[in-house]
């Protein structure tokens, strides 16, 4: 049986009240088979972490010791892997241009934490939290990219974590029906 995905992100003034459900959240998921990918920022990335086991989370860094993470279940890109990133990024960015080279290596990540490292491993949902659900921000580059590919994203920024949860229940019996 495949192990499902979802990519935990969210922006770093996430609600506690809602980095408090992210965090149950992982928990339930990890517990109910679920495997975490999310890029190690500060909030969101963070409460999502925090409720999945190191086992069962893959944290993508835009580069070594991004935010004081490290371990084993932390990835660094490849100088190759990055600019395939950066690929599928730069034309989701409303102003590429302007960001200096880390804000990309930020923004290019959100493609290995939707992805996987070889960019082809899509994750099965995406759980995030923007303010009323908008797309904005570096969270909005990864709805950006889920959108691209047909990855549903479960926004707790404008549905309840109670809606979230039921519709990853169906996405589960829908890839493992029992």
């Amino acid at each position: 049986m495949a192990t499902l995905r979802y990519a935990g992100i969210g922006a770093r003034a996430t609600p506690a009240v809602v980095l408090s459900d992210m965090t149950v959240m992982a928990a339930w998921l990890a517990r109910t088979g679920w495997h975490l990918s999310s890029g190690g920022a500060d909030g969101a990335d963070g409460a999502f972490a925090a409720g999945a086991p190191a086992e069962q989370r893959t944290i993508w860094l835009p580069w070594r010791g991004y935010n004081g993470h490290r371990g084993p279940d932390c990835r660094v890109l490849s100088a190759a892997a990055m600019a395939a990133c950066m690929e599928i990024a730069a034309p989701l960015h409303p102003a590429w241009e302007r960001c200096s080279p880390a804000v990309r290596k930020l923004h290019a990540r959100n493609a290995a934490v939707l992805l996987g490292g070889t960019l082809d491993r899509l994750v099965d949902a995406v759980v995030a939290f923007t303010p009323e659900g908008r797309v904005e921000g570096g969270t909005g580059m990864a709805i950006r990219i889920a959108e691209a590919r047909g990855i549903p994203v479960l926004n707790l920024g404008a549905m309840p974590p109670r809606a979230v949860c039921e519709r990853l229940a169906e996405i589960r019996r829908a890839v493992h029906p029992s």
